[in-house]
């Protein structure tokens, strides 16, 4: 009798693996190689060099890897598995943005403060990172989708006040728009703070007068 739970629990040992292995190429296959998806913390300069050299070597792991706006390590599973908070990007700034908090200024004179590709900013002493302009508008409706979706807190890695500027400020792209019809399209869910963008739109504002402050 024991050999037989042993073995059964082996089983489902594997099924779990095999599960998440499968989930791990889906991300992969998803938002690393496809060249159609954005790439956060980057411009279109980098992004197209980047493409062109990745393309090259089957999207080399030196090179890029799957960011997770809202941190990995302040979710449990099946928040982090969702692919409406997971962006391609290179892996130093990747790495650089750690799970440090959004903000907006940064004074390159304050010698904690780093400079990093495509005007980007760290500070690792305060935790805070300072992505540029063209990040701003996915990262915000990326917080925006978690905190609907799954109640996370956007306090947590971000100032509202900050948050709901980069929403009004900076539209959807073309590749952002086609980052949420894919997700959409594999796991059943929509970012409506992408597919509904509207500055006047009254459902998408109710939830951003509801965010806490």
């Amino acid at each position: 009798m024991l050999l037989i739970i042993l073995l059964l629990l082996l089983q489902i040992s594997c099924v779990k693996t095999f599960t998440k292995m499968q989930y791990t190429n889906i991300i992969k296959d998803t938002i690393l190689n496809d060249p159609k998806m954005p790439m956060i913390y980057t411009n279109k300069y980098l992004k197209k060099s980047l493409t062109n050299t990745v393309a090259n070597c089957n999207y080399n792991k030196q090179f890029v890897s799957a960011e997770h706006i809202y941190p990995q390590c302040l979710l449990n599973i099946k928040q982090s598995n969702d692919m409406h908070n997971i962006i391609k990007t290179i892996n130093t700034l990747n790495a650089n943005r750690s799970n440090y908090k959004f903000h907006e200024d940064y004074d390159i004179k304050n010698k904690h403060w780093v400079e990093l590709e495509c005007n980007n900013y760290v500070n690792h002493k305060e935790k805070i990172f300072v992505p540029n302009n063209d990040s701003r508008g996915f990262i915000s409706r990326a917080i925006l989708y978690m905190y609907k979706e799954y109640n996370c807190n956007p306090n947590k890695i971000i100032d509202i006040e900050i948050l709901k500027k980069w929403y009004y400020n900076f539209t959807p792209t073309i590749e952002e728009r086609y980052h949420n019809d894919i997700i959409k399209r594999l796991q059943n869910k929509n970012n409506i703070f992408i597919s509904n963008y509207n500055k006047k739109n009254k459902g998408i504002k109710k939830i951003i007068d509801s965010l806490p402050l």
